[in-house]
């Protein structure tokens, strides 16, 4: 006994998150025609051109449902029923697809620096395109509809690349408000046209692939190619004679002002400002040396620990005794130890450091080394040791006399070598005999 074949299930429209009525759906594909259509609180009012009136028993004026409930004279938007099949003919009749665009994105130029150059303020400058290029990319919707069921109208968008448009895209770039383009479309050539189409409808498809043998989806009732603008561009920014470039690219209507990402500060900024050498930089990261009065980038200055001020790096030095940075106009001779200190580490003519000693056992790894290059010293005793950045300062103390050495850290050279009285506070340097005799 042969089996008999199962009944073949009828077509169904695909799952889609972007849907509308079919009355709406229907306007706006007679608006892509440029056939007048007018909507009522119960019906479409259509206006026929000459040439479609004998379809309709001459009427110049059609009265469509906007739902599946007619009353005479009313015509249906079923798809079997006369409108229907009429407007199905217009539609084969007028290409393979319809052509439209968003209807709020940018078209020109001027319309991109609109909405870029506000964002921006250039101290001093100016800001304008140093080019702009837009260009149209197809993205295609098909719109599936059944008499069966639901009166829905299902859009499934494809991207330029034959890939799914994700969901939130459809809103972000406008593909759910359109206008026609009905004269000078930009050029789709049919095999891209072709694979467009076939890409959507694998997607259509692939929800009820895995229920296979699910049943088929309807033919798309309508193909749209939306042309979306994509701009790309750079924008010039010119502060004297000095430039600085920001480069974008974006679907138009997507685009935003990018931040200008400072060369020298790494800034993130909408505020343009240039030293005073010429570098455009971040505003906020620039600022006025308090000692020259040069505007420069901030990260180059520094306090200065004995004036407050913020200054050029290059007008300081580091102070061997703070090791802080100062004003190189505020260093003065330590009378003790002679190394040129900030003011600030200054009292009573000495500096801290000789102002700091303590008191250190001759076997200190630092008197070893200074004694290893200098074994004369070691006949001293009751030593006092400081240090700076630079120096070792150390005090010798005997029965009558005292010693003062100051020792180069890295080459362990004298810088100065002195004695005084036992009571005494004046240091007389050493003759070189009287130096040579100590030291060896």
């Amino acid at each position: 006994m042969s089996e008999s074949a199962a009944p073949a299930l009828p077509a169904t429209l695909p799952p889609s998150a972007h849907s509308q009525q079919r009355a709406p759906f229907v306007a706006w594909v007679l608006a892509q025609l440029g056939i007048p259509v007018h909507a009522g609180d119960r019906e479409l009012l259509i206006d026929l051109a000459e040439p479609d009136r004998p379809a309709f028993d001459g009427q110049a004026q059609l009265r469509v449902a906007l739902g599946p409930d007619v009353s005479p004279p009313q015509e249906s938007l079923a798809l079997d029923g006369r409108f229907g099949r009429w407007l199905a003919a217009r539609l084969q009749s007028s290409g393979a697809a319809l052509h439209a665009r968003p209807r709020m994105q940018p078209m020109a130029v001027n319309e991109i620096s609109a909405r870029l150059f506000p964002a921006y303020e250039v101290e001093n400058g100016q800001i304008h395109l140093a080019g702009c290029q837009l260009t149209d990319h197809p993205f295609l919707r098909l719109s599936f509809a059944a008499d069966e069921g639901d009166w829905s109208v299902r859009h499934v968008y494809v991207s330029p690349d034959g890939a799914p448009l994700a969901d939130e895209l459809v809103a972000r770039l406008g593909l759910d408000d359109l206008e026609p383009i009905r004269r000078h479309a930009p050029r789709l050539d049919d095999a891209a046209l072709r694979s467009l189409v076939a890409a959507g409808r694998r997607i259509a498809a692939k929800p009820s692939a895995d229920d296979d043998p699910g049943p088929a989806i309807v033919e798309p009732l309508v193909a749209a190619v939306i042309w979306v603008r994509h701009a790309q561009g750079t924008l010039q920014f010119t502060i004297g004679r000095r430039i600085a470039h920001l480069p974008f690219s974006a679907w138009a209507s997507l685009l935003t002002p990018p931040p200008f990402i400072a060369p020298h500060s790494g800034a993130s900024t909408y505020r343009l400002a240039a030293t005073d050498d010429g570098r455009i930089d971040a505003a906020d990261e620039i600022a006025v040396c308090e000692q020259s009065g040069q505007r420069v980038l901030r990260q180059e200055l520094v306090q200065c620990s004995v004036t407050g001020k913020r200054v050029l790096g290059e007008l300081t030095a580091v102070c061997p005794v703070s090791g802080r940075p100062a004003l190189r106009s505020t260093f003065v001779a330590c009378t003790v130890c002679r190394q040129r200190v900030s003011s600030g580490v200054m009292e009573g003519g000495a500096c801290q450091a000789c102002r700091s000693l303590s008191s250190c056992s001759k076997d200190d790894p630092r008197l070893v080394w200074i004694f290893t290059e200098h074994p004369g010293l070691d006949r001293w005793k009751n030593w006092e040791l400081a240090e700076t950045a630079t120096s070792y300062i150390a005090q010798a103390a005997g029965l009558w006399k005292r010693l003062l050495i100051v020792v180069d850290k890295e080459t362990l050279a004298i810088r100065r070598l002195a004695t005084a009285d036992r009571l005494s506070k004046t240091w007389i340097d050493a003759p070189d005999a009287l130096a040579n005799e100590l030291l060896k």
